[in-house]
């Protein structure tokens, strides 16, 4: 491993599920840069799953452009440098591409311990193929709950249930019949046992298992009905994960030979970033990540500089889209089209985005649904994950997202969405955000790289990010309050740097963007009617925010939180095609 005082250049891989990006960093008068990047599918047909494909044909982008040479003869890395046309002196990679850690889940209590290993199971990619639960919460009878592991055929069995010297026998009961299930199955595939429940029953547990299957034992992630706690069982699933998923990739022992710091997983990578932009903000907001990868979505959220890290595996912007509309109600994601679209006709085309992931939509309905399809992503992962939060300052509705500082956007449906205005109106639906909010795109699809160079080199990643690696979107003014439909809730006078000046009254309902480009910033002054807050101060008061402009400008959403939908279709339709208009998309 190279120095790291001695590390000039670093080159950087983000290997997803669709496509693999490679980033060229450099040192350019005296500072880190972004020189050059490549993108290429992960895989090349059906027969070619090595991840080492996408990673080099990526790479060899790089190499057209700057005439650089990283691979000898013999197809490996050189690194380090050895001059400045060869080579490189550290590589990093991030790796969402594996397929999830498969699980079933067992617990007492629908909103208790059952909750509570639903999200620590969310803290790294994995499935949830089965719950060893009623649909009230009660355990499923011995038979069902081995008919059930045996047919889901789950990597890990996650037990969790009983508060710290609470119920037993319901506990015990769950682990005998999950015993017997893996006493029936192959010893190759048996899976992993979990144990994340009242600790009292640990050595019970140890004694009924044996060696039927490998024991893990965390701590009780509802070791109170008010408290949990989760950072045990999520460890150790993101453990389970890298061995059992991530490192049986093919190709992935190559990758690690090049690297001199571990393979990272994507989502924890893109969480380390967003940790940083919380400790560049004000402490007692919060900061928002989400990223919708092709068959993953995250969140990150940091709240008093803890990092809250969820994933929707299997839910994402080209698949999943065909499951969410077959299994909810079809209205789910056509509430969010602007135009009249079929059941029959929306399957096919997310079928086809399926089939052909790489693909981009070639006429409008296509646009909308993929972009319908990441509405509803972002809010199923933010359901999962918002009961888990502990936002401290930044709560203001329990009901509610916190109040976040900056949200980040990444993921190519949000960045390459034709219209600056479309990506933020995605984001304003989905999260709902309060108060004065910056959103940032992460337009190059360089947020988790950077989270993987600060382990390399903390400095290069500062530098590409302020020299443009994540560009404002635009600033969000969301007062949060009741009125009816057309009522004054607030006066603005927006201060341009230039000296200019422009008065608004915001009426209950609007959405609309004022101009505010991309380096050029404002004061805002605002003056909140009875009843409404815009996170200046208290509810009717006002004052005054510096806020920074972006490629949608200043955006003014005033249409009430939670967002209220019109409950016919044509008006529904109306309704957005008027938000469209007024978030410029």
């Amino acid at each position: 491993m190279a120095a790291e005082n001695g590390i000039r250049s670093i080159l950087v891989v983000d290997c997803g599920t669709v496509m693999t990006r490679a980033m060229l960093l450099d040192g350019v008068g005296g500072e880190y840069r972004l020189v050059a990047q490549g993108q290429a599918s992960t895989t090349w047909g059906e027969s070619s799953t090595d991840i080492t494909g996408g990673v080099r044909r990526a790479v060899r982008q790089i190499s057209d452009v700057t005439g650089r040479r990283f691979f000898d003869e013999g197809g490996d890395l050189i690194s380090p440098q050895e001059t400045w046309q060869q080579g490189v002196d550290a590589f990093a990679v991030t790796v969402s591409a594996s397929e999830p850690l498969q699980l079933a889940l067992g617990g007492l209590g629908r909103n208790l311990s059952i909750a509570s290993a639903r999200r620590a199971a969310a803290g790294t990619y994995a499935q949830i193929r089965t719950l060893l639960n009623d649909r009230q919460g009660i355990p499923l009878t011995d038979e069902s709950c081995v008919r059930a592991i045996r047919n889901a055929e789950p990597d890990v069995v996650c037990i969790a249930g009983g508060i710290e010297d609470g119920a037993d026998r319901p506990v015990l009961g769950m682990v005998k019949a999950t015993t017997l299930a893996c006493s029936m199955m192959d010893r190759q595939t048996r899976p992993a046992m979990l144990y994340a429940g009242n600790s009292r029953l640990r050595r019970q547990v140890a004694e009924i298992i044996g060696d039927e299957a490998e024991l893990r034992v965390v701590g009780n992630v509802r070791p109170t009905l008010e408290r949990e706690y989760l950072a045990d069982a999520q460890q150790e699933l993101a453990s389970l994960f890298l061995q059992r998923k991530l490192k049986q990739l093919p190709g992935m022992a190559t990758l690690s030979n090049w690297s001199p710091v571990p393979v990272a997983p994507t989502a924890q990578a893109f969480g380390r970033l967003i940790q940083y932009l919380w400790h560049l903000g004000d402490p007692e907001t919060g900061v928002l990540g989400v990223d919708v990868g092709g068959s993953n979505t995250t969140i990150a959220a940091v709240f008093d500089e803890r990092l809250h890290l969820t994933i929707h595996s299997g839910l994402g912007a080209a698949f999943g889209g065909e499951e969410l509309l077959r299994s909810k109600n079809p209205e789910t994601l056509m509430r969010w089209l602007p135009e009249p679209l079929s059941y029959e006709e929306a399957r096919g085309l997310l079928i086809n985005k399926e089939t052909h992931p790489t693909s981009i939509p070639q006429v409008e309905r296509e646009l909308w649904l993929e972009q319908a399809v990441a509405r509803e992503a972002i809010r199923e992962t933010l359901e999962i994950a918002r009961p888990g939060w502990q936002p401290g300052y930044a709560q203001v509705y329990s009901d509610l997202l916190p109040v976040c500082d900056t949200i980040v956007i990444s993921g190519g449906t949000l960045a390459k969405a034709p219209r600056p205005g479309q990506a933020a109106l995605v984001l304003l639906d989905a999260l709902q955000p309060i108060g004065i909010s910056t959103l940032v795109i992460d337009a190059y699809g360089l947020a988790p790289a950077l989270g993987s160079v600060a382990s390399i080199k903390p400095v290069a990643a500062v530098e590409a990010l302020d020299a443009g690696g994540l560009i404002n979107l635009g600033t969000v003014v969301a007062p949060v309050g009741e009125a009816k439909p057309g009522d004054s809730v607030l006066e603005m006078k927006v201060s341009y740097d230039n000296g200019s000046e422009l008065e608004i009254e915001v009426c209950y309902g609007d959405l609309e963007v004022l101009p505010l480009p991309v380096g050029q910033e404002a004061v805002l002054e605002l003056s909140p009617r009875r009843g409404f807050e815009v996170g200046v101060g208290v509810k009717g008061n006002g004052g005054k925010r510096r806020v920074s402009g972006g490629l949608a400008g200043l955006i003014i959403d005033a249409r009430g939180r939670p967002l209220h939908l019109p409950l016919d279709p044509e008006q529904r339709r109306e309704q957005m095609q008027r938000w469209l208009r007024g978030a410029g998309g």
